[in-house]
């Protein structure tokens, strides 16, 4: 279904040239204009399913601030189509809907990969969306449990199959919280995300060892989605890790599948980049013992980062490969260097900056803690 696109773009042949590039895609194009104030009182009036928007404009507002005043008539996705990919404008442009950030001068196949990868904007799927964030913390959450956290979610599609949660628990004075990572990604990953988050948060509440809820949520898995008879297994995948962080002693508890994480020992200045094997979820476990349990007695300056695939699978850089583990670590060497409040930004930055034009490979989710940094009000009587 073609999509109705919005083209903001002060310079006359680049306008015509991506006007042409989009009908031949066979969407349509509703509107052309060359200053933000004529975009923004279009929006005033009308609607669109994407923005084609150009930051430097010849006029009093650029394209980022245009964007801004857009989102707050309505939520337009918006691609932004630049030879000014200063890293200020990346970072201004984060929080305006941006759904890519491409630089000029652009082909017809660009084009046509980052408007295929907007799922058309119907009611059913924005609704499905807000469910998300109504049940899924958000970054304003974890920045409340953890100062300097870092927390990045970024689905492929509207939705997303990655998922994480936070159940604190008062009366016994910690905190079990964790990322999952579904197989695939749109609508069956988001179901799936869904009905997993309200497990592992239901099995939290009820058990305090990690290896129990991950058991526990697996034979949940089975029950719901197999037969569980000898000839039926279940094929849908989740890659979970969890942790429990007890602050009155300064232990993390972290069990998992098939994900790994990375943690940051301050006293010696390191990076550990720890794997989780074992089965997958949806297989069956012999007893919780099969599943990967470690206990670390943690400094206040430590940090554990938590990441779903989609961030080491993605494409991009120079050479278009995956990012993989060794540039991600490389990075991270940099990352503790930086000032704790920039650095939830700075890894934006470099995920946005890596994938550069090429398409989001999966879904993306990140989360950065500080056990020592814990807000204990949230979980202390």
């Amino acid at each position: 279904m073609g999509k109705r696109v919005v083209i903001v773009e002060d310079d006359f042949i680049i306008q015509e040239l991506h006007k042409h590039y989009v009908e031949n895609l066979k969407h349509e194009v509703v509107g052309c204009f060359s200053s933000g104030e004529e975009a923004i009182d279009f929006f005033n009036h009308n609607s669109a399913d994407l923005i084609l928007m150009d930051i430097r404009l010849e006029t009093s507002i650029d394209g980022i601030e245009t964007m801004k005043q857009i989102q707050e008539i309505q939520t337009v996705p918006v691609v932004y189509i630049t030879g000014n990919t200063e890293e200020v404008n990346l970072k201004r442009a984060l929080n305006t809907g941006m759904r890519g950030f491409l630089s000029k001068p652009i082909g017809p196949k660009d084009l046509e990969d980052i408007i295929d990868s907007i799922n058309n904007l119907n009611d059913s799927i924005l609704y499905a969306e807000r469910i998300q964030k109504a049940i899924f913390p958000q970054k304003q959450e974890v920045h409340r449990f953890f100062q300097h956290s870092i927390y990045i979610n970024r689905p492929k599609d509207i939705i997303s199959g990655d998922f994480s949660f936070m159940v604190p628990k008062k009366k016994h004075r910690h905190l079990i919280g964790g990322i999952g990572d579904c197989t695939g990604h749109g609508i069956p990953a988001a179901l799936l995300s869904v009905l997993c988050h309200e497990i592992v948060s239901t099995n939290s509440k009820k058990y305090d060892d990690l290896r129990k809820i991950i058991f526990r949520l697996n034979e949940s898995i089975r029950r719901n989605l197999s037969r569980l008879d000898k000839t039926h297994t279940v094929s849908d995948g989740l890659d979970l890790i969890i942790f429990k962080i007890i602050p009155e002693t300064k232990i993390i508890e972290i069990a998992g599948i098939k994900r790994p994480y990375i943690h940051y020992k301050y006293r010696e200045n390191k990076f550990d980049f720890i794997g989780l094997k074992g089965k997958s979820i949806g297989e069956i476990f012999d007893s919780e013992n099969e599943i990967p349990f470690t206990s670390i007695n943690y400094d206040d300056g430590d940090y554990f980062y938590f990441f779903s695939d989609g961030i080491t699978d993605q494409f991009g850089g120079p050479e278009g490969r995956k990012l993989m583990k060794i540039r991600l670590l490389e990075f991270f060497e940099k990352l503790i260097e930086m000032p704790a409040d920039t650095r939830e930004i700075e890894l934006e930055l470099f995920l946005r900056k890596w994938q550069g034009n090429n398409e989001q490979t999966d879904d993306m989710i990140f989360m950065g803690i500080c056990p020592g940094k814990l807000n204990k009000k949230y979980i202390l009587k």
